[in-house]
């Protein structure tokens, strides 16, 4: 009997755990409440001058070119152009200073060896996970086969690290359309065959989706989350090695304190110039500005939205109870060491930096 016809024949439409672990979510408003303390635990000593070195560096800078260029418009006698074109570069200038000074910031420290403070080391061997990590693909009206395919190349990257019994892989799907729906049963119930992951990996799809993806994922925690001390949110077309994620879960492990971890983006197998130059520049450069900004934003940092060709998957740790979190995750992740994509006809697998 074919895939398709299995299906059928059982009348699958999700595959879930054996029984529901409920964690509360209520929905609590940005507007209300106030800290309980004015500087978070986690904060290092000195980040309010590591900040006011940054700003006032900026600001220094932003100065000094404002002032050469109001000598330049003055030539002649300032006009009203002319000063909106002041204002406008002031502006401009001040953006690109800040990203100069922590990009500075970010190579001097690159160059100094200086440790990751959440013990993070991909050179080491790998630690051993002792929780749970429930790692979530939410899904609407994407390519079926493409997300099995990428879910299966992280699957049994996670299996080649020895550590799988540690990991459970939910694709939670908000698919309208019948026939992706069905499309993607047929496309898990295949990959159950090729990876033998029964037990490991599940299947659910909403009837209602309310709230979207944040909705979705919100949705699991009630059900489920109460399971799992921490959660990785991938995008539908996402990919992150099994090494990488062992080493993130092992990281929230060692540091109780610590609710949300984000991953560098990477550009992998541009195919234009254009997506080629982005490729290059993310490579060298976002290290560099990724350690800079964490110099001086710290636990403060914004947290990135979905971008096209890049992914910053987060590890979170849902708390007792959970919190509201309008959870997005971007695409393609490939932190070190990271997994490849070939054409977008092609299967995922490992593979080298391109």
């Amino acid at each position: 009997m074919t895939v398709p016809a299995a299906v059928a024949a059982a009348g699958r439409t999700s595959w879930l755990p054996a029984g529901e672990s409920a964690l509360p979510m209520p929905g609590q408003s940005l507007r209300e409440g106030r800290l309980t303390a004015a500087r978070v635990a986690t904060s290092p000593r000195g980040i309010g001058w590591r900040r006011l070195f940054v700003v006032g560096l900026t600001a220094l800078l932003t100065a000094l070119a404002a002032m050469g260029m109001l000598q330049v418009l003055r030539v002649g006698g300032l006009s009203v152009l002319d000063g909106v074109l002041l204002v406008l570069f002031v502006a401009l200038f001040a953006w690109i200073a800040l990203s100069s000074v922590s990009a500075a910031c970010g190579f001097v420290l690159l160059l100094a060896g200086r440790a990751n403070v959440l013990g993070i080391d991909p050179d080491a061997p790998l630690p051993v996970v002792g929780t749970r990590t429930a790692l979530l693909m939410p899904t609407y009206h994407e390519d079926p086969a493409r997300i099995m395919a990428g879910l299966q190349a992280v699957y049994e990257s996670v299996a080649a690290t020895g550590q799988l019994e540690a990991f459970d892989f939910f694709v939670l799907s908000d698919s309208r359309r019948e026939e992706v729906a069905a499309a993607e049963l047929v496309e898990f119930a295949a990959l159950l065959e090729r990876t033998g992951g029964h037990g490991r990996l599940f299947y659910r799809r909403r009837t209602d989706n309310t709230g979207r993806k944040a909705g979705n994922i919100a949705e699991w925690v009630q059900r489920f989350g109460g399971a799992y001390p921490q959660m990785l949110i991938l995008d539908a077309d996402s990919v992150m090695s099994g090494a990488t994620l062992v080493r993130l879960a092992s990281a929230l492990e060692r540091n109780p304190g610590v609710g949300v971890l984000q991953t560098l983006p990477r550009v992998v197998n541009g195919q234009t110039l254009f997506a080629r130059m982005q490729q290059f520049g993310g490579h060298v450069y976002g290290p560099v500005i990724a350690r800079g900004v964490t110099l001086w934003a710290w636990q403060r940092r914004q947290l990135l939205g979905p971008q096209r060709d890049a992914a910053h998957p987060r590890l979170r740790r849902p708390r007792r109870p959970a919190r509201t979190a309008r959870a997005q995750a971007l695409r393609r992740t490939h932190p070190q060491p990271r997994l490849r994509r070939g054409r977008a006809d092609a299967p995922w697998r490992l593979g080298d930096p391109p």
